[in-house]
C-alpha cells in the first residue's frame, strides 16, 4: 500500500528535561484551550491570594495551598491532555515564584511566546506556498 505523509505541524518540545508535550502551535484549538487555561489560572490566582490573606497565621494557608496548587495542576495537564506537571514541578506548589512570576505563570507564558512565534512564521510561508501551486496548476487550466 502506498503512504501519504503529510506536514501537520506538530512539534515536540522538552520542557526543561522533564517532561515533552506535543502540539501544533498554530491549531487553533490548542490556541483556544491555551488561553481560556491561563485565563482560569488567572482568575484562580486571584482568588488564592484572597483564601491565603483570610488564612494567614492558621495551618488553613497550606492546606489552601495545596488544594488550589492541585486544581492548578489538573488544569494544565488538561490543556496538554497528558500528565505535566508531577514530571516537571514534582510536589512543588504551581503558585512558588520564579523570575518574579508563578511556575504555573511561567510555563503558560513561555507556550505563549511559542505560539506567536510560529503564527508569525506560518503566516509569512502561506502566501507564497500557496501563489506557487497556484501558478503551477493555473497553466494547466488554461
Amino acid at each position: 500500500m502506498a503512504e501519504l505523509n503529510i506536514a501537520t505541524g506538530l512539534v515536540r518540545y522538552n520542557i526543561n528535561g522533564k517532561v515533552e508535550v506535543e502540539f501544533n502551535p498554530s491549531d487553533q484549538e490548542f490556541v483556544e484551550r491555551l488561553y481560556n487555561t491561563f485565563e482560569k489560572l488567572d482568575k484562580q490566582q486571584d482568588a488564592y491570594k484572597e483564601e491565603i490573606t483570610a488564612a494567614q497565621g492558621s495551618k488553613k494557608v497550606f492546606e489552601v495551598a495545596r488544594a488550589r496548587s492541585d486544581e492548578m495542576k489538573a488544569m494544565i495537564d488538561e490543556l496538554f491532555q497528558q500528565p505535566v506537571c508531577e514530571p516537571l514541578f514534582g510536589t512543588m506548589n504551581v503558585y512558588a515564584l520564579a523570575d518574579g512570576l508563578p511556575v504555573w505563570c511561567n510555563l503558560l507564558l513561555a507556550i505563549m511566546d511559542i505560539v506567536d512565534e510560529n503564527m508569525t512564521e506560518q503566516e509569512k510561508k502561506t502566501n507564497p506556498r500557496v501563489q506557487k501551486y497556484m501558478a503551477k496548476y493555473k497553466k494547466y487550466h488554461k
